[in-house]
């Protein structure tokens, strides 16, 4: 879901030349939450945080092919010894900073993805199609 907050972030990136232009949405954060998203959600509820977790929020690799409609951002989350297990994981929001920062998008995982041990890895994929 564009959440009220991606607009006005949406319309910074694209056109704000002055020094107050948003940053790039480039980091997946991850939540057990799996409460649909609603439009003026500005935060992910239950985002897992756990300092030097493998669940924490990450950097994605972001991907776009000239011309295409669609981007991607990809990110792998790994559980460590650092994580509360099991966890399953509910639903992702991509934000534009490391902690805090706008969260223009969110979307529940179908089907929610089960991390049950250290080790288990999840990769999720954010596609945003620009029409």
């Amino acid at each position: 879901m564009f959440h009220t907050a991606g607009r006005d972030w949406a319309a910074s990136a694209l056109f704000d030349r002055s020094g107050a232009r948003a940053a790039a949405a480039d980091y997946i954060g991850v939540t057990a939450n799996a409460t649909a998203p609603a439009a003026g959600d500005t935060t992910l509820t239950g985002e897992i945080t756990t300092a030097g977790g493998g669940l924490a929020r990450k950097a994605a690799a972001y991907a776009h092919t000239t011309g295409a409609a669609t981007s991607t951002l990809t990110a792998t989350f790994t559980a460590n010894a650092n994580d509360a297990l099991p966890v399953t994981l509910g639903k992702a929001g991509v934000f534009n900073a490391a902690s805090g920062g706008a969260m223009p998008f969110s979307s529940l995982l179908s089907p929610a993805a089960p991390v049950n041990a250290i080790g288990d890895a999840v990769t999720i994929t954010v596609t945003v199609t620009k029409s």
